[in-house]
């Protein structure tokens, strides 16, 4: 028996071994401003270490996507990355509800950032 056999285990090794922060990836959704998003349309508790629990409304920056039903996103909130199924998720389809998006994720980086310049 496989040890993934739900999905791509060569993209799964691929992502593990590029590990990353929920900092840079969240750097990483902004400076690639209209790439690919979807929104959790039915809450998904993560099977796998590499996977990413979902709460309803949650909204993904696609990262990867597999032909067997799998996506890895970076959740726009707070920049934890991990696999999800397509099922659980929808395409964002309105560039302007994208860049929305974007914009929230930027206000919110920066009063990270103010936050944790004040307890320095």
């Amino acid at each position: 028996s496989s040890i993934w056999p739900r999905r791509s285990e060569k993209q799964r090794w691929i992502s593990a071994m590029a590990p990353s922060s929920p900092r840079t990836d969240r750097e990483h959704v902004t400076e690639n401003a209209d790439t690919a998003q979807v929104q959790c349309i039915k809450a998904y508790k993560a099977q796998e270490p590499d996977e990413l629990t979902l709460e309803k409304a949650d909204i993904l920056g696609v990262r990867t996507r597999t032909s067997d039903g799998w996506l890895e996103g970076i959740r726009l909130s707070d920049g934890e990355r991990g696999w999800v199924p397509r099922g659980h998720v929808e395409e964002i389809t309105s560039r302007g509800a994208r860049l929305r998006n974007l914009r929230e994720n930027d206000r919110l980086k920066l009063a990270t950032r103010k936050l944790e310049e004040g307890q320095a």
